[in-house]
């Protein structure tokens, strides 16, 4: 079976350009995922934003990928 299909994650991190938007796409997270986990748009170092998903406790789960 081909790899794509066995692994999950093997995603890039959705890097936003403005803060706005990277707000915009936390609230759609929420909305999808949000009685699992918690999202938090955080800076990135070369600029731009990741939504970061949380684990309920606030501990990092992952970065939101494209």
């Amino acid at each position: 079976m081909s790899q794509a299909f066995v692994r999950e994650g093997a995603g890039m991190p959705q890097v936003h350009a403005s803060l706005e938007a990277a707000r915009s796409a936390a609230e759609v997270q929420r909305a999808m995922d949000g009685r699992q986990y918690d999202f938090e748009v955080r800076p990135r170092e070369r600029g731009g934003y990741l939504v970061a998903r949380l684990k309920k406790d606030g501990t990092f789960e992952s970065w939101v990928e494209e």
